[in-house]
């Protein structure tokens, strides 16, 4: 019989216990208070090591825009290293990425960076250019948007965003990066400037990247990036992807509620619906060890009417959605509120199956009264 483990953090929701059937049923239990450990300004992102021991936290550390990495430990909540990643105003965390092993940290920085952190001494141990990206004069350098590390952990992959300025936009890229050379050895352009999240099969071979354009299968071998087939799923935002741990189904996000499923072993699109009817703002998606459950954040607002202790006007509110994927529905007692993020900026699931690392910002005195948090959350 598997067992998961299932305690409500907010209100106790009970234990869930999914037996060989597939059959769950609840039992009472007491809410595990979550640790929330105040990690800078606004919008962390979020990695845990394979081992569960740390969490990594991107974050725009002050109102100046100063990008940095805190270092969490995940048994007392202690943040044990900070590392300044640029000095430059305005800048940013992107993406984060752990490697297979658990021994580099990847994480861009504004438009131009990539960066390299050793998790063994927690100190910056590469910091490489993007390669110019190409553009008319009067334009600027599209951000990244998502980072991939293959499964030997030799190559990273990255979607930049494409090339901008007040009125035009120009086609995104997708780059690749050797960690042995510590150079980026391929690039790929795509119809469209928006990207969202790249995926990659357990292969190794095969990228997937979602684009405002549709979804781009891509063939990658250590120095080349080959452009199989774009085709439509979802529609509206380059939008956001989890693939199942056998690589077999692609899960995505899309826009205005066109979420869908995709077989890649046909490049076919299965279904096309939304995971969470009457919810937006669905992201940063992740999926369970054994491809049984998927979990999303998902951030709506609400309006705060006077006389409360809260500061009335418009505030975010965020949850943790969980989806079966073999009923392909969602379980709503298995929701999580977290205890301070109200706008959820990043989520991670443990080695345990069991543990949430929520990134997000709270505004204790209203906006512009900006606090980023990290909340482990254990179920």
């Amino acid at each position: 019989m598997a067992k998961a483990r299932w305690l409500g953090t907010a209100a106790s929701v009970g234990l869930l216990l999914t037996t060989g059937t597939g059959v769950a049923t609840a039992q009472p239990a007491t809410a595990a208070a979550p640790q929330v450990v105040p990690v800078g300004y606004a919008y962390p992102t979020t990695a845990v090591t394979p081992d569960g021991t740390k969490a990594y936290v991107g974050v725009t550390d002050d109102p100046r825009g100063t990008p940095a990495v805190k270092v969490v430990d995940t048994r007392t909540g202690g943040i044990t290293a900070r590392l300044t990643l640029s000095t430059a105003a305005n800048s940013f965390v992107g993406a984060l990425a752990m490697s297979p092993d658990g021994t580099r940290l990847y994480a861009t920085v504004g438009a131009q960076h990539l960066v390299t952190i050793d998790t063994s001494s927690d100190t910056v141990s590469a910091d490489v250019l993007l390669p110019i990206q190409p553009h008319p004069d009067g334009y600027v350098d599209g951000s990244p948007s998502s980072l991939a590390v293959s499964p030997d952990g030799a190559d990273v992959y990255l979607a930049q965003n494409g090339p901008r300025q007040r009125w035009g936009f120009q086609p995104a890229r997708v780059l690749a990066y050797s960690t042995a050379a510590g150079a980026f050895t391929a690039s790929v352009g795509v119809t469209s400037f928006a990207v969202g999240s790249i995926v990659l099969r357990p292969n190794g071979e095969d990228l997937y990247v979602t684009t405002g354009d549709g979804l781009v299968h891509l063939a990658a071998t250590p120095t080349s990036l080959t452009t199989v087939r774009t085709f439509t799923a979802g529609h509206g935002a380059s939008g956001s992807a989890v693939l199942s741990p056998d690589g077999g189904t692609l899960y995505g996000i899309g826009g205005y509620e066109s979420d869908y499923l995709v077989d890649t072993a046909t490049d076919t699109v299965t279904d096309n619906f939304h995971f969470a009817p009457g919810s937006t703002g669905l992201g940063y998606p992740v999926v369970s060890l054994d491809g049984r459950r998927l979990y999303f954040a998902s951030t709506w607002s609400v309006f705060i009417t006077p006389g409360g202790p809260t500061p009335p006007g418009y505030h975010n509110r965020s949850a943790i959605l969980s989806y079966d994927t073999e009923a392909h529905a969602l379980v709503p007692a298995e929701t999580v509120n977290p205890q301070q993020v109200e706008l959820a900026t990043g989520l991670a699931l443990g080695p345990d199956g069991h543990t949430f690392y929520l990134g997000g910002n709270t505004y204790p005195g209203g906006v512009p009264g900006t606090a980023a948090s990290l909340e482990i959350i254990r179920t």
